[in-house]
This record gives C-alpha cells, sequence and structure tokens, in this order.
C-alpha cells in the first residue's frame, strides 16, 4: 500500500488544484461580485466564500504536494502534475459552461499525451 501513497497523494493535488481554481474563478464570477460591480478586486476577493474555499483547497493541496515531492522525482511529478490543466479545461467546460475551441481540445489533448508518456517512463 505504501507504493500507491505517492501517487494518490499525486492525483489528489490535482483534483485540488482543479478545485482550487473552480473555486476562484467562481468566487470572481459570482452573483455577488456582478450585483456590485464597483467593489474593487481586492475587496470582492477578501468577502468571497467561494475564493476562501479555494485557498482551503490550495493549503491542503501544498501539503499533498510536499509529501508527493519526498517521495518522487520532481523531473516525474511536475509534468504529471500539468494533468491540472486538463482538468481545468474539462472542468471550465462541465461545470462552467464555458465554450473550449477545437483548438484548445487538441492542446489539451497533447498535454495529458506528454504526462503519460512522462508517467509510462517512470
Amino acid at each position: 500500500m505504501s507504493g500507491l501513497a505517492a501517487p494518490v497523494a499525486l492525483g489528489l493535488t490535482i483534483l485540488l488544484d482543479v478545485g482550487g481554481q473552480l473555486l476562484f474563478k467562481l468566487g470572481l464570477d459570482g452573483d455577488e461580485s456582478q450585483a456590485q460591480p464597483e467593489r474593487g478586486l481586492i475587496r470582492r476577493v477578501l468577502g468571497s466564500p467561494a475564493i476562501a474555499g479555494g485557498v482551503a483547497l490550495y493549503a491542503v493541496e501544498f501539503g499533498c504536494w510536499l509529501f508527493v515531492l519526498s517521495r518522487l522525482d520532481l523531473s516525474l511529478a511536475f509534468p504529471i502534475a500539468t494533468l491540472s490543466y486538463v482538468g481545468v479545461v474539462l472542468a471550465s467546460r462541465l461545470f462552467l459552461r464555458e465554450a473550449v475551441s477545437p483548438r484548445r481540445w487538441i492542446a489539451t489533448l497533447l498535454i495529458a499525451a506528454g504526462a503519460a508518456c512522462i508517467g509510462m517512463s517512470a
């Protein structure tokens, strides 16, 4: 089981990163900020529960990432962590209903392919 701890923690860092990014975006684009556009960015950030949630996810991610780095080579872990880019594109499309162009999908697939190549080389 201990051999699975680092890969599981790496997967968790990816999920936490994606979740944090979604919460940041929701915190800045939510109804509250739309209803009060005169509020400055800093006030919106400091007053947003979604952004506070994103920061909390990033804090947990930081701990997971340190655990990963204590067990895996950086040259392996960091490129695989780029799968968070893939996750953000997918989550943006699914949860935020953002339009994703074919070119962006192709680039996202290339990132995933690169991470797969590095993962298989381990």
